[in-house]
């Protein structure tokens, strides 16, 4: 069973003042680029999604634009426990 493992995205992550958000993005699209080219049976996303407890707006809509980049064309088993 092939599976892609992300952690500790910390989308809406500010470093001295200034947003990593561009970066992100980029390198979210990259993840999904690997995705598309590996088919993996399945998207393990553990540990921090978000930098904060309460998120930016922004990094909310990124991650559902990523989230939803993937999912929508596939079956993905989908799990959250805490």
């Amino acid at each position: 069973m092939k599976l892609i493992h992300l952690s500790d995205l910390h989308l809406g992550k500010r470093v001295n003042e200034f947003s990593m958000l561009e970066d992100q993005e980029y390198i979210l699209g990259k993840i999904i680029e690997i995705i598309d080219e590996e088919k993996p049976e399945g998207v393990l996303i553990a540990g921090d999604i978000y930098d904060k407890s309460i998120p930016s707006a922004e990094a909310v809509l990124m991650f559902d634009d990523f989230f939803g980049s993937f999912s929508r064309e596939k079956t993905i088993h989908f799990c959250n426990k805490r």
